[in-house]
């Protein structure tokens, strides 16, 4: 139950992972039943949990432990991201590690395009997004 509650928290659910399925965990499976399509129940079910996992295909504790990555970051992770956005949405940027207005634009787009908030950070959805362009 960790588990769900940790990805209900990737979309923003706010969630104590604490392996308790709760009035508040239920209503949160039932935010994500509602906004993925699903018949809405609050229940865990195959298909709650396959759409779950689809959806949030990184490991948690590897979406855990990434860096949330802004307008001004620098390093390997802003590399990465960098030549994700290259080779999966043919963006042209400069790969030097370094989290500029072209970098965070690009960022924007991309969430655009995947259907995330449109803020220019990577966050956990965004990374998911990153390391899996063509879910």
């Amino acid at each position: 139950m960790k588990d769900i509650q940790a990805q209900l928290n990737i979309f923003g659910a706010k969630l104590v992972e604490d392996g308790i399925f709760g009035a508040t965990t239920e209503a949160a499976v039932k935010e994500f039943q509602k906004k993925s399509g699903l018949t809405v129940d609050g229940i865990v079910g195959p298909k709650t949990i396959n759409i779950l996992s689809q959806a949030t295909s990184v490991p948690i504790r590897t979406l855990n432990s990434l860096p949330i990555l802004r307008q001004g970051s620098k390093g390997e992770d802003v590399i990465q991201i960098q030549n994700n956005l290259n080779n999966y949405s043919g963006e042209n940027l400069v790969v030097d590690g370094v989290f500029g207005n072209a970098t965070e634009a690009a960022i924007k787009k991309f969430q655009a395009e995947k259907g995330l908030v449109v803020d220019g950070i990577v966050g956990r959805l965004t990374w998911n997004a990153l390391l899996h362009p063509f879910f």
